[in-house]
């Protein structure tokens, strides 16, 4: 009987129940219909609120998650399956036969269709969420943003000189190649020809180019190759760097390395680029481009260079072997140039005449030519174009100087606002590569930007104004570099210096010595005064100018000038003082009679009293990078319109407690690098500042703070509002000087990190991720970011006896894609780590990683899954060492 009733329940479960729901589907078809419309207006509003995030990060320049693109697709294509079922739902109306019965049939399957499709609607719109972002920043294969100009490849001059050139970088007897002519003929544009061809046809495996400049920067040279060669320095000593550098490019088979602009003889070695004589058969530690390569390098062919110079005695004195001349375009080729921009425009026969003596007057030089074409492009009129031709005639024909000063002032002058011609003048007469954030310090100080309300939007516009002076070759288009870095073409910056002499009487002098100043005329006319590594015995007791906004002096090797303590007693409406690398006994009286400075720059200053500066009541800017002051005076907190605070560098020990807690409109603090001694917030006697005052800075978006005692951290300090920042904690780390990673955190806390729970929502948010003996860690991703890690580019795990995996699946559904994003993963001493990954990858998790390196790790047996090594597509360098358990021909799957 039991049996029966069993079976008996079984058949109603079988029958009964499905009839109930198709019964259902018949009933409620009206009520499920109204269902689905309702979500379908949800869904919408879901899907064009994704829009508009879409379109922001795609004018960012970021590429789109595949899953925000997969997403998108299959709203669009339920979307159309919606419309469709409105079109069947017509049908549902229909009588069956000649009686009043409505059609049953129909009713039933607009019923079913409608609940099962509210389901998958409400299952998109949850998904919808995209709360670890819409987009990210594409990360550079190796060599792959050298763009080369378009439009090279139809001059038949060109073409020969980059054969010739290609030829010669390609002989084995050739290691060091030179391209030489005059600025703005288009060395750097062939250099990059050259660069693409190498790398398209694979006659070098990477090409690196770095630019150099009249003033040679080392670091930044040294990160532009080593970003394109994948990897950052974060190395503190120059040796450390350039020992770094030598290594990764002994890394190659073959590999070209161009250095852009050089203006003297250079030292390889003090950069980290080994003369190619010197790497054949080094040794090298266990690296393979593919998994299955052997531990050691044996095909190495060495490293070759290209440098291009406006002189060839610049060339000879580098040593190279062959050297190529680039001439002025002709005629025909400068006319093919100015079309190929110009586009149909030079289709209007009343335009084509003017177009010729256009082109005749920018003297073959590719420079002038793409920009007084791109200035031309969008505009068919004719007193435009007569405008510019007017422009170029103002200087003899002869004078190329004056006729490229002329191509470049017709460009300035139509740029959009003012603001972007103040922006272009003030990269141009400093002429050297400026860092943005250099440039936002003087932009704030001299009220350049409009309807600006905090410093996240100052740079926001900045970035923007930069990019419109790209796109109208008034600024490089640095592929290479960090984003960061502005670049200006020397002979744009001579224009720049040019009009800025003319229309805002700008007295600039760089590299070279003081002979006289200005006259009193124009000095007590003159805006801005920029003396750069000049050198001076003496500065004048006081300089007369009524109408000065902007000084800056910078004084060659930390040599002792005294300013003379009435010096700017004249200058009452100074609004930005820049004093580089000066060394003074204190501040000059007449500094605090400057009541409108916005911005004070005292970098790399050697200064034993800075009594004074708290009059300076208005300043929204104190810099003090690399400054040679041990205490940060007390005066400091009547600053209580600063706005930013940047001490990267400096050898300030001591901040006197309550300065930072009173400066509470703070947006951005810097203090990496800094030997800050901090105190507990407990200690009775406090001679320094505690962490706690930080609380207080409520309007904080931007921090760089390196503490090396883990327990001066408040447990309860909250940094939701950073969107930039550098944390280091601990006793071990060095500074990183990484400058393209904006949120980084080091950490050696030997407690349990479940308890810092401000710390955790950095990590959250991480580019680079270091940490070293953290407690409580048995699981990555499950410990600290249960999303994956989708920011993340960095991993570095050290000293933990607890981790087990960097990953382990097996407990749960995964359902994130894990560290889509990460480029670097190193571990060691990780005394019980037995693989990195356990469990089931989602895909694309681990797409971009190049580097792996894992050390003393005992339990390690096996690297890598079967599912893992499939993951690693990407994967250039593996190192093991110092790893017991490891089988002895290192295998790296079960």
């Amino acid at each position: 009987m039991e049996v029966l009733t069993a079976i008996a329940g079984k058949i109603a479960e079988l029958t009964v129940i499905p009839i109930g729901r198709q019964v259902g589907y018949l009933l409620s078809y009206k009520g499920n219909y109204k269902e689905l419309e309702d979500k379908i207006e949800e869904l919408r509003s879901t899907k064009l609120r994704i829009e508009h995030r879409v379109d922001e990060e795609r004018r960012n320049g970021k590429e789109i998650e595949v899953d925000v693109v997969s997403w998108q697709e299959r709203v669009d294509e339920t979307l159309k399956e919606v419309e469709k079922l409105r079109e069947d739902q017509t049908h549902t109306s229909v009588r069956c036969w000649k009686l009043s019965f409505p059609n049953l049939i129909s009713r039933h399957q607009v019923g079913r269709k409608a609940k099962k499709m509210t389901f998958t609607i409400a299952e998109l719109k949850e998904k919808g969420t995209f709360d670890r972002g819409i987009g990210h920043v594409p990360a550079p294969g190796k060599g792959s943003l050298i763009f080369a100009t378009p439009g090279n490849e139809k001059l038949d001059s060109r073409n020969s000189v980059k054969e010739q050139v290609i030829l010669a970088l390609i002989d084995p007897k050739v290691s060091k190649v030179g391209i030489y002519g005059w600025g703005g003929v288009g060395k750097t544009t062939l250099a990059k020809e050259v660069a693409k061809h190498v790398k398209d046809d694979r006659l070098f495996d990477v090409v690196a180019m770095a630019t150099v400049s009249q003033t040679l920067d080392v670091e930044r040279v040294q990160d532009e190759i080593a970003y394109q060669l994948g990897f950052h320095l974060d190395e503190k000593t120059s040796i450390g760097r350039a020992d770094r550098l030598c290594a990764r490019i002994k890394l190659e088979k073959n590999i070209l390395i161009i250095l852009d602009d050089l203006w003297e003889e250079i030292d390889l070695d003090k950069l980290g680029i080994p003369p190619e004589q010197d790497l054949k058969g080094g040794k090298f530690s266990l690296t393979s481009k593919r998994l299955d390569m052997p531990q050691k390098n044996e095909t190495y062919q060495g490293c070759k260079l290209l440098f291009t110079s406006r002189r060839l005695d610049i060339l000879q004195k580098n040593e190279t072997q062959k050297n190529f001349v680039v001439e002025e375009l002709n005629n025909a080729e400068s006319r093919s140039l100015f079309e190929d921009i110009v586009g149909d425009a030079i289709k209007d026969a009343h335009l084509q005449k003017i177009a010729t003596q256009v082109v005749e007057r920018c003297a073959g030089l590719p420079v002038m030519i793409v920009s007084i074409a791109k200035s031309l492009k969008h505009n068919k009129n004719i007193h435009y174009w007569k405008a510019a031709l007017n422009n170029l005639k103002r200087v003899d024909n002869g004078d190329m100087y004056g006729t490229v000063f002329s191509a470049f002032e017709f460009t300035y002058n139509r740029l959009e606002d003012d603001q972007m011609k103040k922006v272009f003048l003030l990269c141009g007469v400093h002429g050297r590569p400026m860092v943005v954030r250099d440039l936002l310090k003087y932009v704030i100080g001299l009220g350049i930007l409009k309807y600006i309300d905090t410093l996240e939007e100052a740079r926001n516009e900045l970035y923007k104004i930069i990019d419109h002076l790209k796109a109208s070759c008034l600024l490089i288009e640095d592929d290479a570099s960090e984003s960061n870095v502005i670049k200006m073409h020397d002979l744009v910056s001579e224009v720049a210096v040019s009009i800025a002499r003319k229309n805002e009487y700008v007295f600039v002098l760089r590299n070279g010595r003081m002979q006289d100043w200005p006259s009193r005329g124009f000095l007590e006319r003159c805006t801005q005064i920029i003396l750069e590594n000049f050198f001076i015995q003496e500065l004048p007791q006081k300089l007369e100018c009524p109408n000065l906004k902007f000084f800056h002096l910078q004084y060659p090797d930390n040599c002792t000038l005294e300013i003379p303590e009435s010096f700017f007693e004249g200058m009452r409406n100074l609004e930005t003082l820049d004093l580089t690398g000066l060394v003074m006994s204190s501040l000059p009286k007449s500094l605090g009679s400057l009541t409108k400075l916005k911005t004070l720059c005292l970098d790399d200053c050697t200064l034993k009293h800075m009594a004074g500066i708290g009059d300076l009541i208005n300043l929204e800017v104190l810099s003090l990078i690399k400054s040679f002051i041990e205490e940060l005076p007390s005066e400091v907190q009547q600053l209580s319109r600063l706005r930013m605070l940047d001490l990267s560098n400096s050898i300030i020990k001591t901040i006197p407690p309550n300065i930072l807690s009173n400066l509470t409109k703070i947006e951005e603090l810097y203090m990496g690098n800094a030997s800050i001694k901090w105190e507990e917030e407990s200690s009775t006697k406090q001679k320094s500042a505690s962490l706690v005052e930080l609380r207080c800075l409520t309007s904080l978006t931007a921090l760089e703070i390196q503490v090396r005692e883990f327990w001066m951290l408040s447990r309860d300090m909250m940094f939701n509002k950073l969107e930039r920042y550098k944390v280091v904690i601990g006793d071990k780390w060095e500074w990183s000087s990484n400058k393209r990673i904006s949120r980084l955190i080091k950490l050696k806390l030997d407690t349990s990190i479940h308890l810092e729970h401000g710390i955790k929502s950095l990590i959250k948010r991480a580019e680079d991720l270091y940490l070293d003996e953290v407690k409580g860690i048995s699981d990555v991703l499950f410990n600290l970011n249960g999303e994956g890690f989708p920011l993340l580019k960095h991993l570095h795990i050290q000293n933990n006896g607890q981790l087990q995996h960097i990953i382990n699946t097996t407990k749960r559904d995964e359902t994130h894609v894990l560290f889509p994003e990460l480029e670097t993963l190193i571990g060691h001493n990780l005394k019980n780590l037995m693989k990195i990954c356990h469990g089931p990858l989602p895909v694309n998790s681990f797409g971009k990683v190049t580097v792996i390196k894992v050390q003393s790790c005992d339990k390690l047996t096996f690297l890598f899954s079967v599912i893992m090594v499939k993951a690693l597509s990407h994967l250039i360098e593996l190192q093991v060492s110092k790893c017991s358990s490891m089988k002895r021909r290192m295998m790296m799957v079960e």
